[in-house]
């Protein structure tokens, strides 16, 4: 096949169908929409073998990797044409947003590419896909596919672009209303800076991003079992996905047996013809990135040690990359993600474990991470600590399920929502933040004299993470008792202050369905899968119109309730009675430090403090568009600028997604089998 970059005219052609087409395609009734994406899952079943071998051909896939590519885009049109169906937001008051920007990446050119681009045709959007330059094909034939099952013209437009281009011509576009990425952490930042530049800001960035993905293996593991799951997480795809192992911490008791093991499956790894049913790992994606790789190789040569390295065929034009175990002495060592089949070696002792976990967490990235262990304790303590978006427990760390274990990251790696997960359609349709606000913006006033401003975040997340160990229902009996005391204020409008009162009591009675047990999801006898909430740490609240006070406790609320601190930034006239209100709140018992306020002029410095979570300002705030420019200057993760509101949104974007898998058989079975009478 032949491909030809767009221009810039075609890209403004494409951005300008998209948005002739939206009109027509939200008004379209959810069930019409739904069933297209069916028939559209239908199409791909029967291309199957077509689709794995453009696959095979253009992106290096080996044929199980194709046929897994195939199920997973198929899974994604039906599981969002399902949970849009079950959302029903129009009947709810929630429209589309408009045209959204689907940047896909290589290593899965269809099914992340479907994932994204259905989600968005689900919730009612149109979208111009921009598909990665080295799968361009896969994403032509898709939509070939897509016309043929009858999706309207100018729904999808498709861009066969350089991602530079595409970025820096429609990002500005204030027809882009939403944008979904997955790709490089560095790139990720760049979107979120460009997008907090508009005028319209904020505007929703979907990002997942890379990982320093990391397995922990203690002396009580099943060896075996751990050879398959590194063999599997680390090589699988030659390295290239998302998910992949790249660094393996084993405990110095069972080490030199459990690499001798490892060493003993690689050598009967085949690298070679990804069309061949015999070969196991497949090419890299091109000669750039096996430079990168091979560059990286020499960096080890002089920090590590090599313990082996694969055969790969010597002779013919190729981009083949022999897969590596190298043992490096420290996590440290690594500063960015490799994307190849490389997998790092650490050894640790036993009583290191905590410190262990301490060292992946201040790597900064978050996307999937493993553990082996017979001892459940060490397991769900782990799963506790580790600072990822998914979790998993004595099984390898790749191919998550759509519906079974939502895929996403946090801190460098993503934004959130989870893809594949309950939430994710919620970032593609209207929360109330898209109130017009851009008449009477104001810069955040200048920086005073903040004394003692450094230890502010500091003191507030030591708060956060011991109000979040108290439970829920002790948070909960803590801001119930502040509200029976805020009843009884002096208030003009007693009308008001009913109405504050009850939406507000409203949301911590569906912040006890939301977050007294995790969400239990589905997947097959002998796992377990489940969806955890987590508090983001410390937010920011953003306090400058007393006319939204009632918003603003609604905003407190949710996110002490979820178990986040909260320091809030008020104007000079709205300083008194907000730190009289947090008098109150300690009077009920909220722990000291968990709830401060300070005045308006120490933003500024706060918005760039490395201890921040995230930040809460009003949709109709004067200030909003300069917060959103300031948050997107800091260095490191992208943080969210959290304007919903519609409440049950707001809490939820105080919260940050952890998927957990286990295998439960690998500690000794699974008991509930014993009792299933089929």
């Amino acid at each position: 096949g032949t491909i030809a970059l767009a221009d810039a005219a075609t890209i403004e052609a494409a951005a300008a169908a998209a948005q002739a087409a939206f009109a027509g395609w939200a008004a379209t009734p959810i069930t019409e929409r739904a069933n297209l994406l069916r028939g559209l899952a239908t199409a791909l079943e029967q291309h199957r073998d077509e689709l794995i071998a453009i696959c095979c051909k253009e992106a290096g896939k080996t044929i199980p990797d194709g046929v897994a590519e195939v199920r997973e885009a198929v899974d994604f049109l039906r599981y969002y044409a399902a949970r849009a169906e079950e959302a029903d937001f129009a009947a709810r008051g929630l429209g589309p947003r408009g045209v959204v920007l689907c940047i896909s990446p290589w290593n899965f050119p269809l099914a992340i590419f479907l994932g994204q681009v259905s989600a968005a045709l689900a919730a009612g959007n149109t979208v111009v896909a921009k598909p990665a330059e080295q799968t361009s094909l896969v994403a032509l034939r898709t939509l070939e596919l897509m016309r043929d099952c009858g999706f309207p013209p100018g729904v999808v437009a498709l861009l066969v672009a350089e991602g530079k281009a595409v970025g820096e011509q429609l990002v500005p576009d204030p027809r882009i209303k939403a944008v979904m990425f997955t790709g490089s952490t560095g790139v990720g930042s760049w979107l979120a800076r460009q997008l907090a530049s508009r005028p319209d800001a904020p505007v929703p960035l979907v990002a997942e991003t890379g990982g320093q993905n990391c397995m922990v293996v203690d002396s009580t593991a099943l060896p075996e079992q751990v050879v398959r799951d590194v063999v599997n997480s680390g090589f699988q795809s030659a390295g290239q996905r998302c998910s992949a192992l790249r660094v393996l911490f084993l405990q110095e008791d069972i080490a030199d047996k459990v690499i001798e093991m490892i060493i003993g499956a690689m050598r009967e790894l085949r690298v070679g013809d990804p069309a061949l049913l015999s070969t196991d790992i497949g090419p890299v994606i091109d000669q750039k990135a096996l430079r990168g790789l091979e560059d990286h190789v020499r960096y080890l040569d002089a920090t590590g040690r090599l313990l082996h390295r694969c055969d790969i065929p010597e002779t013919g034009e190729h981009t083949f990359f022999a897969p590596r175990l190298y043992e490096i002495s420290n996590l440290s060592l690594l500063e960015r993600e490799v994307f190849g089949p490389i997998v790092h070696v650490v050894r640790y002792r036993a009583e290191a474990f905590d410190e262990v976990l301490a060292q992946i967490n201040q790597t900064g990235f978050g996307l999937t991470f493993g553990i082996h262990s017979r001892i459940e304790e060490a397991c769900m303590r782990a799963a506790d600590r580790v600072q990822a978006g998914n979790i998993y427990v004595n099984r390898n760390m790749i191919g998550a399920i759509v519906g079974v274990q939502p895929f996403g990251g946090r801190g460098l790696s993503g934004t959130g929502p989870k893809a594949g997960g309950p939430q994710y359609l919620s970032r593609l349709v209207t929360t109330g933040e898209e109130a017009e606000n851009a008449a009477g913006q104001r810069e955040l006033p200048a920086a005073g004299s903040r004394p003692g401003a450094n230890q502010t975040l500091a003191a507030s997340n030591t708060a956060a993470r011991l109000w979040a160990r108290r439970g829920l229902n002790e948070r909960v009996s803590t801001l119930r008792q502040f509200l029976a005391s805020y009843a009884r204020r002096p208030e003009e409008d007693q009308l008001v202050l009913e109405h504050t009162l009850t939406a507000v009591r409203d949301q911590l009675r569906y912040a006890v369905d939301l977050l007294t047990a995790p969400k239990s999801l589905p997947g097959p006898t002998g796992e377990s899968n489940s969806l955890h909430l987590e508090p983001r740490g410390c937010l920011l609240l953003l306090l400058d119109d007393d006319r939204h006070n009632g918003e603003y406790l609604m905003a407190a609320v949710s996110a002490l309730v979820g178990g986040n601190s909260v320091t809030a930034l008020a104007t000079e006239e709205l300083l008194p009675e907000w730190r009289a209100l947090v008098t109150a709140m300690v009077s009920a018992g909220l722990p000291d430090s968990l709830f401060c306020v300070h005045p308006l002029a120490a933003a500024d410095g706060l918005l760039l403090d490395p201890a921040l979570g995230g930040v809460m300002v009003h949709a109709r705030s004067r200030h909003l568009h300069a917060v959103a420019q300031k948050l997107a200057t800091r260095e490191g993760p992208i943080l969210p600028l959290i304007s919903c509101v519609a409440p049950t949104t707001l809490l939820h974007q105080t919260l940050v997604e952890k998927s957990v898998s286990i295998d439960t058989t690998a500690a000794g079975g699974n008991a509930s089998l014993m009792t299933m009478a089929n």
